[in-house]
């Protein structure tokens, strides 16, 4: 059986099981990077060949570069997790690049910043980054302190460019293949574009030529495979069947659908609620977390209902992609959320990363979550610790 028909043909098998197939019980640093359960033997080989090629560096003989963000898939999706916003050596995070006007190409960069280049080659430019302090008090004076981030790009000699800049960090990637066999219907069934029920949510799928975008921050891809070839080329500089280029593809065939097969079949790690914490996942509903982060999608526990969402000025990043206008970001997946500190060693959420804590993540919704965000900022404290102590459980 060619690697093809395994990733095509065994997902809706193991799917077609308990919901335990796809869980695992590790709240280790490697939580997140456990095959489905139950794989056959054959499968298991497959998936040990796409990690091989996930934590592959490439070099210039591979056909790296020559400029480019990073040199290995796992370099930014650190422990199959997320990464951090870090510009050194060797860049976490890159940045989204558009003209001045948030929708065209820039100029100079095109859509993505390649901030790192092989000898002999220079960089398209370079990244400043730092952040800026906001404070703010509950309602029963609790004070808080948040970090926004304020990014320059200067050219290869320092100037600065004019443009508009979207600063991201590489999302989770485990359970992704789970998200991809989510019926199309069972999406589309909770739009409502035009607030039709008047509760102040109105999502709506990511309409992309091929089908419904799911993957990404602004759900800009459609498949699991065009995320991998996408990430190549503008990540890596590195060509795929998929974008060759003069005709020929530096990475083959098969190494791309190793790499695709290898996270399309990464397991989610189980919850780890204790039972007082249904408290928590009460609150969590009444305030109103679940009209976006749907506790059931297509049957899965991902806390996500991948629609697009209006997430506020505040979350806005001037960046129009796919689908996708400046303010909308799809829905993150919340399961596995509360293992990001004990994979990562640290804790960075929301797209740039900006956000150091869950509760700091909750204070920075807007737009369509705004009402949800001021319920939660109304409960008392223990309320409050009540519900994030159950997303840590996820």
């Amino acid at each position: 059986m060619g690697m093809r028909r395994l990733l095509l043909g065994l997902l809706p098998l193991l799917l077609a099981g308990l919901p335990a197939r796809y869980l695992v019980q590790d709240a280790s640093s490697r939580a997140f990077g456990h095959p489905l359960p139950g794989l056959p033997e054959e499968a298991l080989e497959a998936f040990r060949l796409g990690d091989q090629a996930f934590q592959r560096v490439f070099v210039r003989e591979d056909g790296l570069g020559p400029r480019f963000v990073h040199q290995s898939c796992a370099g930014c999706h650190v422990g199959d997790g997320r990464g951090r916003p870090l510009f050194a050596e060797r860049s976490e995070a890159l940045v989204r690049t558009r003209a001045p006007d948030g929708q065209s190409p820039h100029p100079l960069f095109g859509f993505q910043l390649q901030d790192h280049a092989l000898p002999g080659h220079t960089p398209e430019g370079r990244v400043e980054l730092y952040w800026e302090e906001v404070e703010g008090r509950y309602p029963d004076g609790t004070p808080y302190r948040l970090r926004r981030p304020r990014l320059r790009v200067l050219d290869p000699e320092g100037k600065p460019v004019p443009g508009a800049y979207s600063l991201r960090i590489a999302p989770p990637v485990f359970g992704a293949g789970l998200l991809e066999k989510v019926p199309e219907a069972a999406i589309l069934a909770l739009e409502d574009p035009q607030d039709q029920d008047g509760d102040g949510i109105s999502g709506r799928a990511a309409r992309l030529e091929g089908g419904l975008g799911r993957f990404g921050w602004k759900a800009s891809t459609t498949s699991l495979l065009e995320q991998s070839a996408l990430a190549y080329r503008e990540d890596m500089g590195l060509s795929t069947p998929l974008f060759p280029e003069e005709g020929r593809a530096e990475v083959s065939e098969e190494e791309l659908e190793r790499v695709t097969f290898y996270v399309a079949h990464l397991a989610v790690p189980a919850p780890r609620h204790l039972p007082e914490d249904l408290r928590g996942k009460r609150l969590f509903r009444e305030v109103g977390c679940a009209s976006c982060h749907r506790e059931r999608l297509g049957g899965l526990p991902a806390y996500t209902d991948l629609l697009l969402h209006d997430m506020g000025e505040a979350l806005a990043d001037g960046v129009a992609e796919g689908a996708a206008s400046p303010a909308e970001w799809r829905t993150p997946p919340l399961w596995g959320i509360g293992l990001t500190r004990k994979v990562l060693g640290e804790e960075v959420y929301l797209h740039d990363g900006r956000a150091q804590s869950l509760e700091e993540a909750i204070l920075w919704h807007g737009g369509e979550a705004e009402e949800a965000k001021r319920r939660f900022m109304a409960l008392p404290k223990a309320d409050r610790e009540a519900l994030l102590r159950f997303l840590r459980g996820l």
